[in-house]
């Protein structure tokens, strides 16, 4: 076996520094060699737990304050996937450096080298990028969708994924009436009648779970008119009620003001909190004529709170 003679050759600091100086020069004049230091080697995928074992690693401190890590792989045959593997554990070997918390969010990730140190007789065959490996795809890069292209300035309004991440946000009774009706003209506008029941019932759970008045919180809609339809009838009623509500409120402080001027401020204090559980115009009718035709403080607290 001649890994194990090559693992205990490159563990050394010396020998790690003449490779790095031989074979990675763009960095040689860049890091503290004084920091050379081996790390472990284990990897462990935090989403599938399956662990990772690259040969061995090394990182070193750049004068400028950053870190390099130097990943090495010994191999004695030509491999295809060489640089899926090396990708993967890049990726690990960054992951793991993130979760120690020792990289602020705002700083830069260490930069990284990765060695295949190849031991083989047959020529090397296998390709030195993963993008060698792909068509079209690639793998370091992710495309962005925001719920702000379907509202951003210039963009097209027809985005339906961005619409329904924007619905994901919080949002007030009103905007959220108006993004389900533009749902509704994205749903309509594809003429899918499967996709039409499957969002129905997607904005019904979705509105149940979250912390709306249940007029909002609809269920048994069939289709998304429907939906849109019920949504806004309850958005009005709400609209109406806070209208009487705020109604009510001004009769109180009004009714308040009353009985401060007859009976003073200790007696409207005490029967303010009956005050306010009032509920319709009848309650507030019945403290209103208590007021005039009760004589004394006491009679008037005592049947105001016996009304």
């Amino acid at each position: 076996m001649h890994d194990p003679f090559l693992k205990s050759v490159f563990a050394n600091r010396r020998m790690a520094e003449i490779l790095i100086r031989d074979h990675v020069p763009e960095w040689a004049d860049e890091i503290d060699f004084s920091t050379l230091r081996e790390e472990p080697t284990e990897l462990v995928s935090k989403k599938t737990l399956q662990q990772r074992h690259p040969d061995m690693t090394w990182s070193a401190d750049t004068a400028d304050g950053g870190r390099v890590l130097f990943l090495v792989e010994f191999q004695r045959r030509p491999e295809r996937l060489m640089a899926l593997r090396t990708t993967t554990y890049a990726a690990l070997a960054l992951e793991r450096i993130v979760g120690e918390g020792d990289t602020r969010a705002e700083d830069p990730l260490p930069e990284f080298v990765y060695l295949v140190l190849y031991h083989g007789d047959a020529p090397w065959s296998g390709p030195d990028h993963v993008t060698d490996l792909l068509q079209r795809s690639d793998p370091g890069r992710f495309r962005l969708v925001s719920w702000r292209e379907w509202a951003g300035a210039g963009r097209p309004r027809d985005d339906t994924t961005a619409l329904v991440l924007s619905l994901a946000r919080r949002l007030s009774f009103e905007e959220m009436a108006a993004q389900v009706a533009a749902l509704r003209l994205r749903v309509l506008e594809r003429g899918d009648a499967s996709l039409d029941a499957f969002m129905v019932g997607r904005m019904d759970t979705m509105l149940v779970s979250r912390n709306y008045p249940e007029e909002l919180k609809l269920g048994g809609a069939k289709t998304m008119t429907e939906l849109v339809d019920r949504f806004h009838r309850s958005l009005d009623e709400l609209v109406q009620r806070g209208a009487r509500q705020g109604r009510q409120q001004g009769q109180k402080m009004v009714l308040r003001r009353q009985i401060v001027r007859r009976f003073g401020e200790k007696t409207a204090g005490q029967v303010s909190d009956v005050i306010e559980r009032l509920r319709g115009p009848e309650g507030i009718d019945r403290v209103t004529d208590a007021l005039l035709e009760c004589g004394t403080e006491e009679e008037f607290i005592e049947r105001v709170r016996t009304a």
